[in-house]
């Protein structure tokens, strides 16, 4: 009986990418996968290590995880991914039930150190297998969405990141090899690309590539089968969001009308002190910018709450600017105090409780803005990709909705029978938005 594999994968769509990646890799060496985790023989980890809170998560994966070996349900454990970089030595002191520690960098080497370990239960013919020369990469969760990771590492300086020294300087993937890794997506029948990256407006820059993120997406567009493409993580660079970038934006149908822009915070004193480079006019002119050449653009955004030195004032400026921009969608972190971070030596740091609560200010003030953000939609009719169809309901995205991080759109699953749209394949359908339900929405068949 050959060997069994889970897969558990935590963090963000870019973990969710390698994750993807070594998945394909152990399934095509001839371990099979296992939706049992209880009872598989190998079960590897891709842990999460950005912040104090995704390592005490992937610590409590990995001790779950650990007792279930002892128990007799696993025979093996892997753990890779972010936490491990720069801890590896101390993590095999600390869990000396891990069989492999690897590193994000060190990943392509997942069977070949499960064949050490493994013994004569991984062949050299499995081992030979899982290396055809050409790109594959399964795709989780969703079968018409994929992630597309453009780049490793990044260059920025931010204060309160651990990345650079966790993933490295910033290196853009060739658009040659975006190319067919997006190729590959599409004839495995993924509809809609997301394009995700540390800084995704930076691409190209390493490599002396003017306006690199444009010329990526011209060639991107021209991928056939690839019907919506999505931009995450975009830096906001006026310099980097050129006008070449901006009616690409606007007048490729392909590329979404959607842009998620983590803006951190909008005091300048705060900013200077996140080392953001960016000032409050340099945000607020880029969104006018945008929204004044893309009327129906909508933007997303991530901020921090309670960063050293935040002051009620600096909290105020934030909040009015949140009420006044009204972001079509919005997340909130409470700021964490990061060893290896150059923020954990700024003095003034905010207490738990006070950063608690302007989250849930933000958060709440948020929630009280989404009918009236969501109120334009009311009536129209939008074209939106299926993420999940059961007995009763559709769960649906417009161009308005990434995954996971956003609203959703829900219809009524009777109402896909006449569906024209839908009827001819490709898991779109259209729909005509009837009612607001906090961040979703309710939609009707605009031919019913």
């Amino acid at each position: 009986m050959p060997l069994s594999f889970n897969l558990i994968s935590l963090g963000c769509p870019k973990n969710q990418v390698d994750s993807e990646t070594m998945f394909t890799r152990i399934e095509k060496s001839g371990i099979k996968f296992t939706s049992d985790v209880d009872n598989c023989d190998i079960c590897v980890i891709n842990t999460c290590g950005f912040i104090e809170a995704a390592r005490k998560e992937s610590i409590g994966v990995i001790m779950e995880t650990v007792n279930k070996k002892r128990s007799g349900g696993i025979k093996y454990i892997a753990v890779t991914g972010c936490m491990a970089n720069n801890n590896i030595e101390a993590l095999k002191k600390e869990l000396p039930e891990v069989d492999i520690f690897l590193d994000t960098f060190d990943e392509e080497k997942i069977i070949e150190e499960l064949a050490a370990i493994a013994g004569k239960e991984i062949t050299r013919e499995n081992l030979n297998r899982q290396t055809s020369g050409k790109y594959e990469r399964e795709h989780f969760n969703l079968k018409r969405t994929a992630y597309l990771k453009i780049s490793e590492g990044c260059g920025r300086t931010c204060s309160f990141c651990t990345i650079p020294s966790i993933r490295g300087a910033y290196r853009s993937k060739s658009i040659e090899e975006i190319k067919n890794e997006a190729a590959y997506l599409a004839s495995a029948g993924v509809k809609e690309l997301i394009i995700v990256s540390q800084d995704t407006s930076y691409y190209g820059a390493d490599l002396s590539i003017k306006n690199g993120l444009y010329l990526l997406l011209k060639e991107l567009v021209k991928i056939k089968g690839i019907k919506w493409i999505r931009l995450m993580y975009i830096y906001p660079m006026k310099s980097l969001f050129t006008d070449e970038l901006t009616g690409l934006i606007k007048g490729e149908e392909k590329i979404q009308k959607y842009m998620d822009m983590p803006l951190q915070h909008i005091s300048n004193r705060i900013l200077k002190l996140m080392k953001r480079g960016e000032t409050k006019k340099d945000i607020i002119n880029l969104i006018e910018k945008i929204k004044k050449e893309i009327p129906e653009a909508a933007l997303r955004t991530s901020l921090i709450a309670g960063f050293p030195g935040e002051t009620d004032k600096d909290f105020g400026e934030l909040l009015n600017f949140v009420k006044d921009v009204k972001f079509d969608n919005l997340g909130v972190f409470k700021y964490s105090d990061e060893r290896s971070a150059a923020s954990y030596k700024l003095a003034s740091k905010v207490n738990a409780k006070i950063k608690s609560e302007r989250y849930k200010i933000l958060m709440e003030t948020q929630k009280s803005l989404m009918p009236s953000i969501l109120s334009k939609h009311l009536g129209l009719t939008y074209e939106a990709i299926i993420d999940e169809i059961s007995n009763k309901t559709v769960k649906m995205r417009t161009y308005f909705q990434a995954p996971d991080i956003d609203g959703r759109v829900y219809m009524y699953a009777g109402d896909l029978k006449n569906n024209s749209n839908y009827k001819q394949g490709g898991g779109f359908t259209s729909v005509t938005i009837s009612k607001i339900k906090d961040y979703d929405l309710l939609g009707v068949d605009p031919a019913a």
